[in-house]
């Protein structure tokens, strides 16, 4: 079964019997990507972010395999891929931004993406933590102190490796200073599926550091994505 949808919009000071000015926006065999309105500008100039990073991993992605989008925030990774692979995990614990995750993929029509509304991390770190909001857009958002919080959210964390996933071909990770716990959470799920390529971002060299040192214990290399400072390809 296959839903197509549409969006309808109604002014919501009046009764919702009231039909006047109701707007009604219809997408035929598009992407839709649903995002934070204080970047349209940029959206304007440049189109997604990253977009020339999440054109070039198209070719790491296996119509028989899986893409796990590990902080999938509103999704343009796991839209943009959902069409080259298997199957898409899209993890993204913020509430109003897993719901935009949700009409993004809902709108778009696609049928192989599973939405999970959990973080992913250590053993250690399982159960609810707190999430520190520092962006208006969902963007930077952490369980790991911050000075520039603007707002808190209780979310669950689980590990990978609960999830029983297996026959990965391509991980994107940016979880904000945990990928080393996420990576530490996800042992099993990484030789299961024979080392999948894991693309994913590094701003804290702190962590950085012991996060590629645990990547180089399951065997993997890492490489600095040309164009990127802080963007890496980890692969064996």
């Amino acid at each position: 079964m296959s839903t197509n949808y549409f969006i309808l919009s109604k002014n919501r000071t009046l009764e919702i019997t009231n039909n006047d000015n109701n707007d009604y926006v219809e997408f035929n065999n598009k992407n839709v990507y649903i995002l934070p309105s204080n970047n349209l500008n940029y959206y304007r100039s440049n189109g997604l972010f990253e977009n020339t990073l999440i054109e070039w991993c198209k070719q790491f992605c296996d119509k028989n395999k899986i893409f796990l989008d590990i902080g999938a925030h509103s999704g343009t990774y796991t839209i943009s891929l959902a069409p080259y692979c298997k199957q898409v995990y899209s993890f993204e614990p913020q509430r109003l931004t897993y719901y935009t995750l949700c009409g993004s993929v809902a709108l778009s029509n696609l049928q192989n993406v599973n939405c999970m509304q959990y973080g992913l991390g250590s053993t250690e770190q399982c159960g609810i933590q707190t999430l520190n909001i520092i962006s208006d857009d969902g963007g930077g958002s952490t369980i790991h102190a911050r000075d520039n919080v603007i707002n808190k959210e209780e979310i669950t964390i689980k590990t990978l490796d609960e999830c029983n996933i297996s026959d990965i071909s391509l991980i994107k990770m940016d979880v904000e200073d945990n990928e080393y716990y996420v990576l530490l959470g996800a042992k099993e799920t990484l030789k299961r599926s024979n080392y999948p390529k894991i693309i994913f971002e590094l701003n804290n060299m702190e962590v950085g550091e012991k996060t590629i040192a645990l990547l180089k214990e399951y065997r993997y290399k890492i490489h600095l994505i040309s164009g990127y400072s802080n963007m890496y390809l980890a692969s064996v």
